[in-house]
């Protein structure tokens, strides 16, 4: 006989099962069972492996070995799983699929109208995985006892739901619980439970509803200014649930990579073009908006009751990690089963039908990314900002889910909780920790303490070296020049970097070019007050008179800019390309003032056509942006669309023509590569973009990993 070892995608996707029925189709005797980092299977055929080729949906085998075994059996059977040392692969939060979504609207199913309806091959796996093998007593449905009829399926190797570790039904799986005005409302049926739940939306009352991963805040798009108000949210752009996809293209243009995205299993939030830019105000301010399918058998029976989009936006502050147990309201639907790994919405936006990641999370967390190459086991801590940390072991790099703004005491307490976590579910035993380079980042200090409770190296990593190199990694190249378009990062040299042009060769990642330097006046509040940021640029070539005939300033300003910058008080140096597209969009008229990451540039984006002809102005490397500023002073009286068009491609086509002197691949990433107008352009001219992860700071966490053998990186 043969023992096949499987590694990969292979437990929680009803993968076990599948090998029983092949087995028995194939005429094998031996077994299957879980052995916690996998899947051992013993049969007759040395080449049972190769005849998998109708594989679940979910599952994926991405190793697998096979040693002769002197055993014997007279049938073939499931056994108990065992533990094991080494990690698995733990399958993410998916959607419902169509044999439960049949079951849910059939009168005749037993499961008809049963919220939490799921099988092998759907619903929740991440969010409720406390250890593995998975098997239901190390989830947090183990506290909800299987009535008779469940058991019998959950035991019939030919059911749809055997070993489907979230299986329920109205009998014995977890209850909905109505709270209205803070009172509970009791119902005779989960049924009339949603039904109450939907006549508060529909009355105009927005609803926190427990979800997969965390809570939704919901409401009627007319009522979004109550959902604003709670979370503190004047202007950001929320998320809409449509019925389908039909309604769905009411609202926006869908292309059809858009749409397979859409109705993937993971069912991310995708970023879409409105139909008309100014439709939906409530929602967006932009001329995009964010739209969802539903994905759980609740949302398609809110949809019963409401045939119009949901806002179904995260519910947390801002920049705290989404409520799972924690009250925000006063109506509340939420059900029994403990979340035990909270998980936000994924989000994904196409440019040149190329997906970008704004967002990995539901849907993707925890499956890894492939590294080009082995590394030492270790423990990366990311960025401060739209946190995500990694796990680096072998050739795998296994992403946390979004964890947020760390510098927030409940996200910090989060981004701790992950790592333990995160260390655990892939039984890592670190011998490295790397972070970001900023000494004051919240991520930086816990890499320090770990380093020194674990008596391990600690390696600091130059913000924009990682988001470069995680573009490289998944290209898996190593000599090559890299771009980085983003709002700020600690820079080697102590200033604040983000317009970056970097040349990896022989294993080294050196600066070679950059943005012009620029006074940030008033530091971080310049990120908020773009204006303030302007004013430090067009100081260094207008007068006073100018500037006031600018009406953008008082008297009283001007003379306070102009003595801040004459003492150089609370001004440091930037070549951040974030604040340069501010500052242009506080020039035009477009936004004064930042209340969400990047919404000035974002407003830029949105309101621009097509660009005038400006040649970069480039000396030594650098980039003038100078020249940017003189140009459109020079030029306000024209049509401020396509100056501000004429902005993101003069960086754009200026940090090309920086790269394109050393005849090697050009990889981009950064913040500023969601930019629709700066992405399409270096796309189109070849330009190589990150593929699996976020080219945000979430990606940070990779690309720390995969520089891991660079020689020239940064120790303290």
């Amino acid at each position: 006989m043969y023992k096949i070892i499987v590694s990969g995608v292979v437990q929680g996707v009803g993968f076990r099962p599948y090998i029983y029925r092949k087995a028995l189709e194939l005429k094998q005797t031996g077994y299957v069972k879980n052995i916690g980092h996998g899947v051992e299977i013993l049969v007759t055929d040395k080449d049972f492996i190769k005849k998998l080729t109708d594989l679940p949906p979910l599952a994926k085998i991405t190793n697998h070995t096979i040693q002769e075994a002197n055993e014997s059996y007279d049938n073939f059977s499931i056994k108990p799983s065992t533990s094991s040392e080494n990690e698995t692969i733990l399958p993410p939060d998916i959607f419902m699929c169509e044999d439960c979504k049949k079951e849910l609207s059939n009168p005749q199913d037993r499961r008809n109208n049963y919220y939490f309806i799921t099988c092998t091959n759907c619903g929740p796996r991440f969010s409720m995985i406390e250890d593995y093998p998975y098997d239901r007593p190390l989830t947090s449905m183990k506290e909800f006892d299987m009535c008779d009829q469940c058991k019998k399926e959950y035991t019939d190797p030919l059911n749809r739901r055997y070993h489907a570790q979230t299986i329920a039904c109205k009998d014995c799986g977890p209850k909905l619980r109505l709270i209205k005005d803070n009172k509970e409302i009791e119902t005779s049926t989960d049924l009339q439970t949603i039904k109450e739940a939907c006549d508060i939306i529909k009355n105009g009352y927005p609803l926190s509803i427990k979800g997969i991963g965390g809570f939704h805040l919901c409401s009627l798009i007319k009522d979004v200014k109550k959902i604003r108000t709670l979370l503190k949210r004047p202007d950001k752009p929320f998320a809409i649930m449509c019925k389908d996809i039909e309604m769905a293209k009411q609202y926006a243009t869908i292309s059809t990579k858009e749409e397979e995205l859409l109705l993937s299993p993971a069912r991310p939030i995708v970023v879409l073009k409105k139909h008309d830019t100014k439709s939906t105000p409530e929602v967006s301010e932009l001329d995009s908006i964010g739209i969802m399918l539903p994905y759980t058998a609740l949302h398609y029976m809110l949809f019963n009751h409401i045939n119009k989009p949901l806002v179904m936006t995260s519910c947390n502050i801002p920049g705290e990690p989404v409520l799972i147990k924690e009250k925000l309201g006063k109506n509340f639907l939420t059900h029994e089963r403990e979340i035990v790994n909270r998980c936000d919405d994924s989000v994904i936006k196409i440019i040149n039908n190329s997906p970008l990641y704004l967002r990995r999370s539901r849907g993707f967390t925890p499956l890894p990314i492939k590294l080009p190459e082995p590394v030492e086991d270790c423990l990366a801590l990311g960025a401060e900002l739209n946190n995500v940390i990694a796990i680096g072991k072998n050739n795998n790099c296994f992403l946390s889910q979004y964890i947020g703004n760390t510098s927030k005491l409940k996200t910090y307490e989060f981004m701790k909780e992950t790592v333990h976590k995160l260390i655990h579910h892939t039984r890592l035993k670190p011998k490295i920790i790397i972070c970001d380079l900023h000494p004051e980042y919240n991520s930086t200090i816990l890499a320090k303490e770990l380093s020194e409770k674990l008596s391990i190296p600690l390696i600091q990593i130059q913000h924009h070296k990682a988001h470069v190199a995680s573009v490289a990694a998944e290209h898996n190249l190593k000599d090559y020049v890299g771009i980085a378009m983003d709002g700020l990062g600690y820079g080697e040299d102590g200033n604040i970097w983000g317009g970056e042009v970097f040349l990896s060769k022989n294993n080294q990642l050196t600066r070679i070019g950059h943005l012009e330097e620029q006074p940030q006046l008033g530091g971080d509040s310049a990120t908020i007050y773009p204006s303030k940021m302007l004013f430090g640029i067009l100081n260094r070539f207008m007068s006073t008179e100018e500037t006031q005939n600018l009406n953008i300033y008082t008297k009283e300003e001007i003379a306070l800019y102009q003595n801040m910058l004459k003492q150089d008080f609370n001004t440091p140096i930037t070549t951040s390309a974030g604040r340069i597209l501010d500052a242009v969009s506080a020039l035009l008229g477009f936004c004064d003032k930042r209340t969400y990451d990047g919404r000035p540039a974002i407003i830029l984006e949105a309101n621009s056509t097509t660009p005038y002809n400006i040649e970069p102005v480039i000396i030594d490397n650098i980039l003038s942006t100078t020249h940017l500023f003189k140009y459109i002073i020079q030029n306000l009286d024209k049509d401020r669309t396509k100056l501000a068009a004429t902005t993101q491609i003069y960086l754009a086509k200026g940090l090309l023509n920086i790269a394109k002197q050393f005849s090697l691949p050009i990889v981009a990433s950064g913040g500023v590569i969601y930019n629709n107008i700066i992405t399409d352009f270096f796309l189109k001219n070849g330009v190589l973009i990150n593929k699996n992860t976020p080219c945000g700071d979430g990606g940070i966490c990779y690309g720390q990993v995969t520089l891991l053998k660079n020689k020239n990186l940064y120790k303290p």
